[in-house]
């Protein structure tokens, strides 16, 4: 997950909202039947729902790096032999990396682990990869999603 992405759009869609409330309040507010006030209000509220949806669905969406190694990457796999903890949310990863075609390879990854999702990458686990074939150390993990039992 992008969180840098997702704030940016949060913020941009609350600035937005902001000024668009302005406007209601500022102009349009006294120009409108005062009956219709509750469904202005609930058009306004729905409107930022939407957006803020919307916003956060677009800026989820993988980066143009992920989408190129995810069209053009070589898939491959990657054994986890240690996992260490930087913060509650990030964690270094040691990989050894095996890609048909070329020897298997050890790196090192700075990866968003929640601790809540620590097990799925617990030394000995394999992750699915793509690996940018002229540059090996750039490198996509795709972990298994999460499973309704986890």
């Amino acid at each position: 997950m992008n969180d840098a992405r997702i704030v940016r759009a949060v913020v941009s869609v609350t600035i937005a909202y902001a000024i668009a409330l302005a406007v209601w309040i500022g102009w349009l507010r006294d120009r409108t039947p005062p009956e219709t006030l509750p469904y202005q209000l609930a058009a306004l509220v729905a409107g930022f729902g939407a957006a803020l949806g919307l916003a956060m669905m677009i800026a989820g969406r993988p980066t143009r790096e992920q989408k190129a190694l995810i069209e053009h990457g070589v898939e491959g796999w990657a054994t986890v032999d240690a996992l260490r903890r930087i913060d509650d949310e990030t964690a270094e990863l040691d990989l050894e990396f095996t890609v048909p075609g070329s020897g298997s390879y050890f790196g090192t990854i700075v990866h968003a682990v929640p601790k809540s999702d620590t097990t799925r990458f617990e030394p000995g686990t394999v992750i699915a990869v793509r690996v940018d074939p002229a540059h090996r150390e750039r490198v996509l993990l795709l972990p298994r999603p999460r499973g309704l039992d986890e």
